[in-house]
């Protein structure tokens, strides 16, 4: 059959019709499953995160096809007929048609998402749509169905990126933890800053559970947010013995770049720590891999260093507002026409000072920072020290008066920088190191001011 002479209307409410007998039918079964090893809830915070029994409901069809088929018993007798008009249904789709072909007795064919193919039923496909189904709507299955018309129909027709559906909408995206965003920001370029909570149409939050444990296990996730870019795909289609053509998609070539200068200007421009977490290339929506019964992952992931040691179940983590993250953009934006390419390597130190952590994490800060205000004001002079007073004061002071308190700053910097260099080798050098707290809150906002008024 041609898809032109499909129809789609008729189809989607055929499907939905014979779900809804088939759920009705198979209730009986799932009570009786249950009874025996029965059926736990899982709740956090309030809210239920029960999983969709899939696994019971897949052996109820297999077992009910394999009585049917071999047995030729009636303890299932009802089930199969509930099921044998969904299969029916969904074999008449095109795209299924083509794939399966007219030997009625086997269900199996591939699929291929990305850069995987796995094989799949239409018992799976079944499963999925049932997970999906609307339990508030008087036709529960009506969007299921019309969604798994539209992932099929992506394998048979040609759209461009602008008119695809958001189920033909895959996404790259690097994670990063430190920022609480609460609304998706347009980055430009093709780039979006999403908070986590949005991103779960496409991520897993246990996909996290290595670099942020705790983080995973007790739902406090608002300080992780994305930098995404999002990207068409298309299913394919092959059957038992033919498996789909391959296609081989690669993450854009600077999309780690891009992503990570971005996130180093927000941790300096917003002096927080943005630790970076982890990065998911192609992540199709979850629900598309649910209706093409396929297990949801993503095409490959590049995992970052854990931070499940920072947790704290009493942080009280506030929004950070979205004119400072439009200033961001701002600036980066116009990062080809200020000194920006100078500076890339300067935001990048000072974004990893606020990353450290450990015993000598201050002391780390310090050393991290030295090298910025020396790379910012190149100190060609015989006394460093003085050279970084007068560079610092002229860029930044509006008066005398903070001018002589950036010198005093910088001068006592200095001298806790050298203390570290060389040692507690005297009581001076002890006192300063133990001063390297104070020097940090001193110096670190004199290097941000430094910097952002460079690429300014």
């Amino acid at each position: 059959m041609l898809f032109k002479d499909f129809d789609q209307t008729d189809w989607t409410k055929r499907l939905s019709t014979a779900l809804s007998k088939l759920e009705r039918a198979q209730r009986p079964f799932l009570d009786w499953y249950f009874s025996a090893t029965g059926y736990t809830r899982i709740v956090r915070n309030g809210r239920d995160e029960t999983p969709y029994p899939s696994e019971a409901i897949q052996k109820l069809y297999d077992d009910a096809l394999f009585e049917a088929r071999y047995k030729n018993t009636e303890n299932f007798k009802k089930l199969k007929a509930a099921i044998d008009p969904v299969r029916g249904v969904l074999r008449y789709h095109p795209t299924l048609s083509r794939t399966l072909g007219n030997n009625l007795g086997r269900d199996e064919f591939q699929v291929g998402i990305l850069n995987h193919t796995s094989m799949t039923t239409l018992s799976q496909l079944i499963v999925g749509l049932m997970e999906a189904q609307d339990e508030s709507s008087n036709d529960p299955f009506l969007r299921p169905a019309s969604d798994l018309n539209t992932i099929l129909k992506l394998a048979i027709q040609n759209s461009d990126g602008e008119t695809q559906p958001y189920l033909g909408k895959a996404i790259d995206v690097a994670l990063y933890h430190g920022v609480f965003v609460e609304n998706t920001v347009e980055l430009g370029e093709g780039y979006s800053l999403v908070p986590f909570e949005q991103l779960q149409e496409h991520i897993e939050p246990e996909w996290l559970t290595e670099v942020a444990a705790k983080q995973v296990n007790w739902r406090r996730l608002e300080a992780v947010f994305g930098i995404a870019r999002q990207f068409s795909w298309k299913p394919r289609f092959g059957d038992l013995h033919n498996p789909p053509r391959f296609q081989t998609r690669n993450l854009p070539p600077l999309f780690h770049r891009w992503a990570t200068e971005f996130a180093n200007l927000l941790s300096i421009t917003l002096s927080q720590r943005v630790s970076w977490l982890a990065t998911f290339e192609g992540c199709i929506p979850r629900r598309a891999s649910g209706l093409l019964g396929s297990h949801h992952d993503s095409a490959q992931t590049h995992s970052g260093r854990s931070i499940s040691h920072l947790f704290s179940a009493f942080d009280e983590i506030e929004a950070v507002d979205i004119g400072q993250i439009l200033s961001v953009k701002d600036l980066f934006a116009r990062r080809r026409e200020t000194e920006y390419p100078e500076m890339a390597a300067i935001i990048q130190r000072l974004a990893e000072s606020h990353r450290r952590d450990g015993r000598f994490s201050t002391e780390d800060k310090i050393l991290d920072l030295a090298i910025v205000f020396e790379r910012l004001f190149k100190p060609r002079g015989r006394s460093l020290s003085r050279d970084l007073e007068k560079a610092a004061a002229d860029l930044l002071a509006t008066n005398d008066v903070d001018k002589a308190s950036i010198r005093e700053k910088m001068r006592h910097f200095y001298k806790v920088r050298s203390a570290i260099v060389h040692g507690p080798s005297d009581n001076k050098r002890r006192r300063l190191i133990s001063q390297a707290g104070q020097a940090w809150e001193d110096g670190e906002p004199i290097a941000r001011a430094a910097i952002l008024k460079r690429i300014h």
